[in-house]
């Protein structure tokens, strides 16, 4: 008969493994939003399978059940499909050993049930929370169905009547009950962690920005007055120099605009918020910077390749977002100079969890960047360039998620760089709503 301490056990035993990967991997210091770490989902599920069926729930006498499925599912979902192939295979060698070859008869069913979560296990980050948590519930009704065709071709083609009472039928009911309701919480606890791993990520980020951002309103007006000063003597005496101290004198220049830039970017820290928000015809705009950018990229010896969308909208500060797809694109030419390769522009709309957003591809063939470089890249003071500062990267970084957008750079040593940088996309239809309200 179905006890409550058995199903508490079973229940435990499903919630126990989410606590494990944020306590090992969520909770650790990420400089990037984190990624499913598939190896640790493996192994956690491979002993929480194993402690799952040392406890298995009594519907009756002849039948145990437990709620191993769901850590199947969860490995699916989570892992991939090569970790939950793994898992599959390794719980039937687990029942085998544990209860011998006459207890695999669900095997079969388990299977079928573990259909689903193959289909859909490549989409499942991109899916909204309401659709995860439509399949999770789903998910474990499929597999009830199933085991209740199984008890009646027990019941009947084999006639155990054990199966036919009362209390079987009750406890079953029960049983399937809770483990959907297991499931729903298993994948609500996960995501739930999950966000707020990525909001203390974000919240480490707005720190460290805060803290430049502050630096830079207090000291970048009062350098740069005197600097303009300097600037302004320094090419009155040019002009009445010759020969060796004339260099002099220009080399002096080149290095006061420098300083002039990297003040530049601290007040572009100090205000990385949307100044002017307007409607933004971004095929325009990305036409304009690659033209814009195209003579620079020759000079250095690399040539660009464009292929833009047509009618791309979205809302922001043009000024703003030119400015940061030329920061992308500068560091790509300047990554493959030595190279003398190519950078090509790519855009198009893309629908993601029911929201449609204008992706942005920057792909060059330069030196690439280690797995290291990647995870400091948009931190206060990090740059790879001899001279860097790192401040422009981070402008950039801030411009794109003040216009709500997202910007991920994939690289790997010596096979060049992709950035993808999403923008929410406007239709017209919405651009003219918009101008309305302003």
């Amino acid at each position: 008969m179905l006890q409550l301490k058995d199903l508490l056990i079973q229940f435990a035993i499903i919630i126990i493994p989410v606590f494990l990967y944020e306590m090992f991997w969520l909770s650790r210091y990420h400089n990037t939003s984190p990624k499913q770490n598939r190896i640790l989902v493996g192994l956690l599920t491979f002993f929480n399978i194993f402690i799952c069926l040392l406890y298995p729930i009594h519907i009756s006498k002849s039948m145990a059940i437990t709620f191993s499925i769901l850590l199947i599912y969860s490995s699916i979902l989570y892992g991939g499909r090569w970790i939950g192939t793994m898992i599959i295979f390794t719980k039937a060698v687990f029942v085998y050993l544990l209860y011998g070859l006459s207890s695999l008869k669900s095997f079969p069913f388990e299977l079928i049930s573990c259909i689903l979560p193959f289909i859909v296990s490549p989409q499942w980050v991109s899916f909204s929370k309401r659709k995860k948590f439509a399949l999770s519930i789903l998910m474990p009704i499929l597999f009830s169905f199933s085991m209740i065709c199984l008890l009646y071709y027990e019941a009947t083609v084999n006639g155990i009547k054990e199966y036919q009472t009362d209390k079987t039928i009750f406890s079953a009911c029960i049983f399937f009950t809770v483990l959907t309701i297991t499931m729903l919480f298993h994948v609500y606890l996960r995501e739930f962690l999950f966000e707020n791993a990525e909001i203390r990520v974000q919240m480490q980020k707005s720190e460290k920005l805060n803290m430049v951002s502050e630096l830079a309103a207090s000291v970048a007006h009062e350098v740069r007055n005197p600097l303009t000063v300097v600037r302004g003597f320094i090419q009155l005496i040019e002009n009445q120099e010759s020969g060796t101290n004339r260099e002099y004198m220009k080399l002096v220049l080149t290095e006061l605009d420098r300083a002039e830039n990297i003040i530049s970017d601290y007040l572009n820290l100090a205000r990385p918020q949307i100044e002017e928000k307007k409607i933004i015809n971004m095929t325009e705009q990305l036409n304009e910077v690659t033209t814009l950018m195209s003579t620079y990229a020759s000079l250095q010896g690399a040539f660009l390749q464009v292929n833009v969308n047509e009618d791309m909208y979205t809302v922001g500060d043009r000024a703003k977002l030119k400015q940061a797809i030329i920061n992308v694109l500068k560091n790509g030419v300047e990554a493959i100079k030595d190279t003398k390769g190519y950078i090509k522009i790519e855009a198009n709309m893309e629908k993601v969890k029911d929201k449609e957003y204008i992706r942005i591809i920057v792909k060059d063939n330069g030196i690439g960047m280690s797995k290291a470089q990647l995870d400091r890249l948009g931190q206060p003071f990090y740059s790879l360039k001899e001279k860097g500062t790192g401040l422009g990267l981070m402008v950039t970084f801030s411009i794109i998620e003040a216009h709500k957008g997202t910007i991920e750079y994939l690289s790997e040593e010596g096979n060049g760089t992709e950035v993808h940088i999403m923008l929410p996309a406007y239709h017209q239809e919405q651009s003219e709503e918009i101008q309305l309200k302003e």
